[in-house]
């Protein structure tokens, strides 16, 4: 919360006036919306025609005596909606938490959270996987990066017949909690990619091993941007700076090479912007090289991808240890 003053005359006199300003502040998070189903549908909708039906029930619920059933589904895109485009502001990080729960008898199923902008664009917030016997929590965060004419949050299930309840939806508005040391770090030792992403057509990554040692080989390269990516948008805030570092190495046999990494950043418009963090002009296939270097985030509502490639379009290289944290 903050204030903004104004002077203003009002019959020959100077007054002051304070308006208080609404926001999330360091470390505290403002509740937006919440809807318990205690008084009917609160605004829910169903989301498809036919036989798809959403009631406040008093058959089930996470807390209070009642939760909203959401029933005769046969698509899997069908189950219940909420209009929040009034709720949302540009720019801003909000969490959305709700408690989920199958019918009576159904198979277990995954339950996802999703945001549609407008007519056809769709944002994937969380999912879970659920079943009859208990609440679970499905819970997770979303920056709006784009002014849309309409808003709405829907739950679904991937059975195309499974009913479910809902209950404590809850929309908060995130302020920038406590960091310090380590905030993100892959290391690969499970031999999967740990949220890492390809970039480029045909371009392949293999975990790779030597020893105890499992890292990524990333190969198939045909241009100079090919490599990999790794969002870390939720991960950084603004006015923030945050070290990132890496190790790299050039696959064997293969002449050295000059290896950046970079943040790709995002904004409203669509239009991507590459900040260079860190790069090595010659690395071999010898021994490690570390990239080390300092990013900034300078404003809210951009998107923050980590990307790491080689100069030479063909060159195929290992990456190990991605470590983000603040300094």
């Amino acid at each position: 919360m903050g204030f903004r003053f104004a002077f203003v005359r009002q019959s020959g006199l100077l007054v002051l006036l304070c308006t208080v300003l609404f926001g999330a502040a360091a470390g505290q998070n403002v509740e937006v919306l919440k809807t318990d189903f205690e008084k009917g549908t609160q605004k829910w909708e169903k989301r498809g025609s036919g036989s798809v039906s959403i009631r406040s029930t008093k058959k089930e619920s996470a807390t209070g005596k009642k939760s909203l059933r959401v029933s005769g589904r046969k698509e899997n895109w069908q189950g219940a909606q909420l209009n929040i485009t009034k709720l949302l502001e540009q720019g801003k990080r909000y969490r959305f938490t709700a408690s989920v729960k199958l019918a009576k008898d159904q198979d277990p199923d995954q339950i996802k959270m999703t945001m549609q902008r407008g007519d056809n664009q769709f944002d994937g917030v969380a999912s879970t996987e659920a079943n009859a016997g208990e609440w679970k929590t499905i819970s997770g965060q979303y920056i709006l990066k784009t002014a849309d004419p309409y808003l709405l949050i829907y739950l679904e299930a991937n059975g195309p017949r499974t009913s479910f309840f809902i209950d404590d939806f809850k929309i908060e508005l995130l302020g920038a909690p406590e960091q310090k040391g380590t905030v993100l770090k892959t290391d690969f030792q499970n031999a999967s990619a740990q949220n890492w992403l390809v970039r480029g057509d045909n371009v392949k990554m293999y975990s790779a091993a030597v020893g105890g040692d499992i890292f990524l080989r990333v190969g198939g390269r045909s241009q100079s941007w090919h490599g990999l990516a790794l969002d870390v948008s939720s991960k950084v805030y603004k006015e923030r700076t945050y070290s990132m570092s890496i190790r790299v190495k050039i696959v064997e046999a293969s002449l050295p090479d000059k290896i950046s990494m970079k943040v790709m950043r995002t904004g409203p418009d669509g239009m991507p912007k590459f900040v260079e963090v860190a790069s090595e002009d010659r690395v071999g296939d010898s021994s490690w090289v570390t990239l080390k270097g300092n990013y900034q985030v300078i404003e809210d509502g951009f998107s923050h991808v980590v990307v790491i490639e080689a100069a030479q379009s063909s060159t195929s290289f290992y990456v190990d240890d991605f470590e983000l944290s603040v300094p």
